[in-house]
């Protein structure tokens, strides 16, 4: 390759640099038309194309520069990566596994293969790729990918403590790296904790605006947000329920007014808390708000909370038409209570299943030899 072709190589290097690739895809478009069988240039090409998903004519770059290629490692990790990019993680892990025998000490291919493992999502092979990955952070731990693999196979095992260490891990690394950030969100968002996913989401998009992935779950978190106001409101209701339950017999008639005033001041303190966690919030969360108060499920949310407001002032006087208001949102209330108990306990199961499976596993290994043995 003459000073030129290495001009044009190293441009195109800059421009993936900064994320324009399809300005490097042409630059190395055009370095093709001299040298064809440019192994490097064909696998910057590809990579090209799997950023702008392009997916089939990646491949068809990856598969001419194979064809030509002498040392096929980093071909065969590029060729696993687009895979997985296209959704075929058992293809993925059949050509990460061609690239680890090439180069067992290569850490790109252990964590491709683990990755592709963990994908495929048997609880068999999260287990082996927990083996893999581990090898390749002990190859290279100052990447902040292989910190964030970490994480995900932690969370997959029901391992919530550790998969939000190594996304520290990976912070530490980067302070902006997107995808550690979204992903310590999303632990927050599989446990019910709307306020912290929603900061966390809120600090995603801000490391990488373009990311329509946090950019959904931000929205969804923000709505989430207004039910919490919703959860409160019901939650003083069954509370002004249970006092004036307790101590009727003790107040008699005479308690009719004080239970009535407690009804009126009961929605104008949950009110009152709304505001002050309102002002808490990050400016770019109270805009996704303010967006998102015509949505099917704020406008929900805030039908329901005024229903139960309604049923609780109006039942303090009539029993029975404040609980046919207090009804629907009863039974809301009871659902996501039932969900939230069962998101919090996922890990908690998720975890057990997992090590119960490592020993079955691990004692059908142990006696698999001395069965064979003994025939």
């Amino acid at each position: 390759m003459g000073d030129a072709g290495i001009a044009a190589q190293e441009r195109a290097l800059a421009l993936i640099r900064v994320g324009r690739h399809a300005d490097a895809a042409r630059v190395l478009t055009d370095l093709l038309a001299e040298q064809p069988e440019h192994v490097g240039v064909l696998l910057m090409l590809a990579r090209c194309r799997r950023e702008l998903g392009q997916l089939a004519e990646a491949m068809r770059v990856v598969d001419r520069a194979l064809e030509v290629a002498a040392a096929k490692e980093h071909l065969l990790a590029e060729k696993a990566r687009i895979l997985l990019a296209a959704g075929h993680p058992g293809h993925a892990a059949a050509a990460a596994q061609r690239a680890l025998e090439l180069a067992p000490g290569s850490w790109e291919a252990n964590a491709l293969l683990a990755e592709a493992l963990l994908t495929l999502g048997n609880p068999t092979r999260v287990v082996v790729a927990r083996r893999y990955a581990d090898t390749a952070l002990d190859l290279a731990r100052h990447i902040p990918d292989l910190h964030l693999l970490d994480a995900r196979l932690h969370a997959r095992m029901g391992r919530p403590r550790a998969a939000r260490e190594a996304c520290r891990q990976a912070l530490a690394l980067d302070p902006a790296y997107e995808p550690a950030l979204r992903q310590l969100a999303l632990l927050d968002a599989a446990r019910d904790r709307a306020g912290r996913a929603a900061r966390g989401f809120t600090a995603a998009l801000a490391a990488d605006p373009q990311n329509p992935g946090a950019a959904a779950a931000h929205e969804a978190v923000a709505a989430a947000l207004c039910w919490r106001l919703f959860d409160l409101l019901v939650l003083a209701t069954l509370g002004h329920w249970a006092l004036f339950t307790a101590i009727a017999g003790a107040l008699g008639d005479a308690g009719r007014p004080a239970r009535l005033a407690a009804a009126l001041a009961v929605p104008p303190l949950v009110a009152a808390v709304g505001v002050l966690a309102w002002r808490r919030q990050p400016a770019a969360l109270r805009w996704q708000l303010r967006r998102q108060l015509r949505s099917t499920s704020v406008v929900l949310c805030l039908l329901l909370t005024l229903t139960v407001a309604a049923g609780l002032v109006v039942g303090s006087r009539a029993p029975v038409p404040g609980a046919l208001l207090l009804a629907p949102g009863y039974a809301i209330f009871a659902f996501r209570a039932w969900r939230q108990l069962s998101r919090r306990a996922a890990p908690a199961v998720r975890w057990l299943g997992y090590r119960i499976w490592t020993r079955l596993a691990a004692r059908t290994t142990v006696s698999t030899p001395g069965a064979g043995a003994g025939s």
